[in-house]
């Protein structure tokens, strides 16, 4: 697919003196298949790294839990509960049962109409090597920027960019695609490790499964799908 960008438009060029988070970039395809009930983050190679399990009606469970690998029964590296009143979430980096090795973290609902969400994690300090430190990061839907190859996102679509509060610099964007399987892809750009990488997609596809739900429901005459 032709893009429609500007050099200035896309995620490659953005703020290219940056702080020197930014590397290779990763470009993944992510897709729901028909009449299935997971996710599947694809390589660009079409191999599946990661399986994403939806959990609708269990009180307990992760809506959204993440296995490494091409099945649910491979070992768990992430997850993503909603807060149903707020339309925030509790995001895990690790297998949420193991409450020893897993650390959860918060991201806020920042705007009324579900176009930005706020988290935060500790990452590698890239000006002191081996510290680490607490940054914020922001998701916020987007119509101008896009994952490099792609077109401009239309309007009203799932397509958002993932920015560094303090800076602005965009770290990750996700254009959707509509299409009956595929969701759309996710480029990742920053260098600040796995979990920050495992943060990405956790958050993104629970931020994209909550909308699919919050859609649904708005068709069906059920209002705004639990926030």
């Amino acid at each position: 697919m032709a893009s429609a960008l500007n050099r200035s438009d896309s995620i490659e060029s953005a703020h290219p003196s940056g702080l020197g988070e930014q590397g290779p970039s990763r470009i993944y395809q992510i897709s729901r298949p028909a009449f299935h009930r997971h996710y599947e983050v694809k390589s660009a190679d079409d191999q599946v790294l990661f399986y994403g399990k939806i959990s609708t009606f269990t009180h307990k469970k992760p809506d959204v839990t993440i296995h490494a690998g091409d099945s649910e029964h491979t070992a768990v590296m992430a997850a993503c509960k909603f807060i149903k009143l707020s339309g925030d979430f509790k995001l895990a980096i690790g297998d949420p049962i193991d409450e020893n090795n897993v650390v959860w973290e918060d991201m806020t609902k920042e705007s009324a109409i579900h176009s930005k969400y706020r988290f935060e994690m500790t990452v590698p300090n890239k000006q002191q090597t081996g510290n680490r430190e607490r940054r914020g990061f922001l998701w916020k839907r987007t119509r101008h920027v896009a994952v490099d190859g792609e077109s401009a996102p239309i309007l009203g679509s799932r397509s958002f960019k993932l920015v560094d509060e303090s800076t602005g610099q965009v770290l990750a964007v996700f254009t959707r695609e509509i299409s009956f399987n595929k969701c759309g892809k996710l480029q990742i750009k920053a260098e600040y490790g796995e979990a920050f990488e495992k943060m990405v997609v956790i958050s993104l596809l629970g931020l994209y499964e909550r909308a699919r739900r919050r859609n649904n429901s708005a068709a069906a005459g059920g209002g705004g799908g639990g926030g």
